[in-house]
């Protein structure tokens, strides 16, 4: 009987599908757990590292902790559950010595959102919306507030070239609340409205609360729970910030956007991946993975030594490089750099396979067919097996037990079925990891639907 072969290779570089109904045949994949798209293909995605020394009675809750770089200053701030506190640290710039400032106790300020962080070089301003901790470089002082006059309690606030731009306001601010997004006067921390109009405050033009706003290049973004907004300045009639309504779908909660000045990535309501750029909105989806992650807040970090986003809860998390998204068997609230370095927290491991899945396959024929073998040229691997899955009906899948694959790259199995999906798995990876095929032998045992002699085969089978 005449024997098939199929090549998959375009999938083991684009990673995850970015939507659930791929058609069969496509070369995406269906898992991908432990890898990164690099530039010529998968990758081992990076482990990184606490930089930190031990600290008593640190202990970690999802979305925390969070971690902050500015021009002067490293600052963490850690959710404590069983002190009922948020604890905000000063770190040395070499890592070695973690000071306490401020404990910020629940019974008292009631709970705070994410601690939002804004760096005006020495100067430096946080709020989470029940408290203020700003440093005073005059007097080289951190301060802890629940109140200023120049400046209302709000959620966020960013650094636009030296004017602080926030919103989700919190405190009584002449009409403003939680929709509202508010800007202060250049060069300083006053948002009190004037004759002058450098200051001001408008609502959301979609009417949802303000989440988050961020520079992006000559402007700010402004993410709300009902849409995102571009915030940009003007001079005529006055010099304020204008408005444009990007898009009407909004942040799914506070944290899920990160980004630089080019690039902004963030999870919408409708858990489809979008970016934002000097040229708009752009959706990337991925909603089918990305609603896997419902239930708990999803963080979005950047790393920018890769151009990497992390977009996770506390227990899975996926990784968008430019070349596609994979799973990662960490779950990192908080990424930064220092020099070449690049650290994270948390740095607990899952204890699981790196798995890599295609998308399902029926080989262009709609009868049984049975696959015999599976070769790959996977380098730098611990433990190798493959396998399938298989469905007869296109509903119900099976999967037969692993089989190894030898010192070759060859694996020996009998599956028969309709529609296959090609697994492996390996136990460890290296760091020079690479693989650029998966190939599968098959023949054809339902001959039912072959008419005359047998039609040439799609790309990758023998002719």
């Amino acid at each position: 009987m005449r024997e098939f072969e199929l090549l998959i290779d375009e999938a083991l570089a684009k990673g995850l599908s970015p939507v659930k109904n791929m058609p069969v045949n496509s070369q995406f994949l269906y898992e991908c757990r432990g890898f990164r798209c690099g530039k010529t293909g998968l990758e081992k995605a990076t482990e990184y590292t606490n930089p930190l020394p031990p600290i008593e009675d640190m202990y970690y809750q999802w979305p925390f902790p969070q971690f902050f770089q500015g021009e002067s200053c490293r600052l963490m701030v850690i959710r404590d559950p069983f002190q009922m506190e948020d604890a905000v640290y000063s770190i040395t710039p070499d890592f070695s010595t973690v000071t306490k400032l401020y404990a910020i106790d629940k019974l008292t300020y009631g709970q705070g959102s994410l601690m939002e962080f804004a760096d005006f070089g020495k100067y430096v301003f946080m709020t989470n919306g029940v408290i203020m901790i700003y440093y005073n470089p005059s007097d080289t002082t951190w301060y802890k507030v629940t109140g200023l006059t120049e400046v209302p309690m709000m959620k966020t606030i960013c650094n636009f070239k030296g004017q602080a731009v926030g919103g989700g306001i919190i405190s009584d601010w002449y009409d403003c609340d939680e929709t509202y997004y508010v800007w202060s006067r250049i060069g300083e921390m006053n948002f009190v409205p004037d004759q002058r109009n450098t200051e001001g405050y408008r609502r959301c033009p979609y009417g949802g609360q303000v989440l988050s706003v961020r520079r992006l290049g000559d402007n700010v973004v402004g993410y709300s729970s009902e849409g995102i907004t571009m915030l940009f300045p003007v001079i005529e009639p006055a010099v304020t910030f204008g408005f444009r309504e990007m898009l009407d779908i909004g942040l799914i909660n506070q944290g899920a956007n990160d980004g630089d000045l080019n690039r902004h990535v963030f999870v919408g309501t409708d858990y489809s991946l979008y970016q934002i750029t000097s040229e708009g909105v752009s959706e990337l989806d991925y909603s089918y993975e990305i609603s896997t992650l419902a239930g708990e807040d999803i963080i979005v970090k950047y790393d920018k030594s890769s151009n990497d986003f992390y977009i996770g809860n506390s227990s899975k998390t996926y990784l968008l490089s430019q070349k596609g998204l994979t799973e990662i068997m960490q779950h990192p609230s908080a990424i930064w750099s220092s020099g070449s370095n690049v650290y994270g927290l948390p740095v607990d491991i899952d204890d699981d396979y790196y798995t890599i899945t295609t998308r399902p396959f029926d080989f262009q024929y709609k009868g049984d067919k049975t696959v015999f073998n599976i070769e790959t040229d996977a380098f730098g691997i611990t433990s190798p097996y493959s396998g399938v899955d298989l469905s007869t009906d296109h509903t119900t899948w099976k999967s037969p037990a692993f089989t190894p694959i030898n010192n070759t790259g060859f694996s020996s199995l009998i599956a028969s079925g309709n529609l296959f999906r090609f697994k492996l798995r390996f136990s460890e990876i290296s760091d020079d990891f690479f693989i650029s095929y998966i190939k599968a032998r098959y023949k054809m045992t339902d001959l039912r639907g072959i008419r005359g002699v047998y039609a040439s085969g799609i790309r990758g089978q023998s002719s």
